[in-house]
């Protein structure tokens, strides 16, 4: 194996460990086990104004985060089966990475907006 590949290897690893991580945090904001943090989580002056508009955030943001998780743990496991199974050029690798990349930015970004609408109800009211 080069030092390309290893590298690869490393980084689809990585993809992996931040999959898991995305859908451990998606079940704990779904079951209202995530507390209110500056640390993870969507994080905007609404969701962060008060427990309830927290709480109503994560719930409405579980499945598309959990579904950018999962998605990212795929990539990750699949380019990671690629660089050891198939030795090649490492560009192949190298998409299989972004695109992984770009499915957590795309779920991540379809959860924050619905974690943003959720919050504002709560915080208006219902309306």
């Amino acid at each position: 194996m080069t030092g390309d590949q290893v590298g690869v290897l490393i980084a689809a690893l990585l993809l992996c460990g931040c999959g898991v991580l995305v859908v451990w945090l998606a079940r704990r904001g779904r079951s209202g086990q995530l507390p209110r943090n500056r640390v993870a989580g969507v994080r905007t002056s609404v969701t962060l104004s008060s427990d309830a508009a927290w709480d109503a955030a994560h719930r409405a943001s579980a499945r598309a985060t959990e579904i950018a998780g999962w998605g990212t743990l795929a990539a990750g496991a699949v380019t990671a089966v690629v660089v050891i199974v198939v030795p090649g050029p490492v560009i192949v690798v190298t998409v299989l990475l972004l695109a992984g990349a770009a499915w957590l930015v795309t779920w991540s970004l379809l959860g924050a907006a619905q974690a943003q609408r959720a919050a504002h109800v709560v915080v208006n009211g219902g309306r």
